[in-house]
This record gives C-alpha cells, sequence and structure tokens, in this order.
C-alpha cells in the first residue's frame, strides 16, 4: 500500500541543532497536524510559525482546505500559540482511541 503524501518538518537553527518540528499528515482528504515542538529555550522566536507555514504550504500544494491539529485540553501555552495562528477548537469533535495491544487479543 504506498504512504500517503505528508511531510514531517523540522526546523534547525543557523548552527545546525534542531530546534523544532511538526509531524503533518494528509490522507487525500485531510490534513492533520500531529506534535507541533519548539525546544522550551528557542520559543516565542518564530520557530513554530515557520514549522506551521511550511506544514500547510505543502497542504495546499498537495489540494487540502482545512487543517486541524491535535491539541491537549490542559495545554493553555499552546491554545494560545494555536489561536494566534488562526486555529479555533471544535467543540463537538471527540478523539476515540483503542490499545493496539487489544487487537491481538
Amino acid at each position: 500500500m504506498p504512504r500517503p503524501p505528508g511531510t514531517r518538518t523540522s526546523q534547525p537553527s543557523p548552527g545546525g541543532e534542531l530546534v523544532g518540528t511538526v509531524i503533518a499528515g494528509f490522507d487525500g482528504w485531510r490534513c492533520h497536524l500531529y506534535r507541533l515542538a519548539v525546544h522550551p529555550e528557542r520559543r516565542r522566536r518564530g520557530v513554530g510559525s515557520v514549522l506551521l507555514a511550511a506544514a500547510e504550504e505543502r497542504f495546499v500544494r498537495l489540494g487540502g482546505r482545512r487543517a486541524d491539529a491535535m491539541v491537549l485540553v490542559r495545554n493553555e501555552t499552546a491554545h494560545h500559540a494555536w489561536r494566534a495562528a488562526g486555529y479555533e477548537p471544535e467543540e463537538h469533535w471527540r478523539r476515540w482511541v483503542k490499545p493496539v495491544r487489544s487487537l491481538t487479543g
């Protein structure tokens, strides 16, 4: 089965140190953002904005129309960052999960 087009973007510092990353996936219809992370000492310097812009540009090139982000309810710092980037919570959705180990019986 071919891998769906997606992107994993990272942002190195001028010295080559990894300072941020975002995992982004596109399944042909939906654009998903997972695990936006910026080194604590590099936050508030535009790293996250650069990473999100790169992921969003890739989504547009692939034909995506709307992106969603997984953000923990208790992560207030992240809520502010995502709102500043133009994202809003969508209260009528709920995430459903199941441990994979339960599939093997």
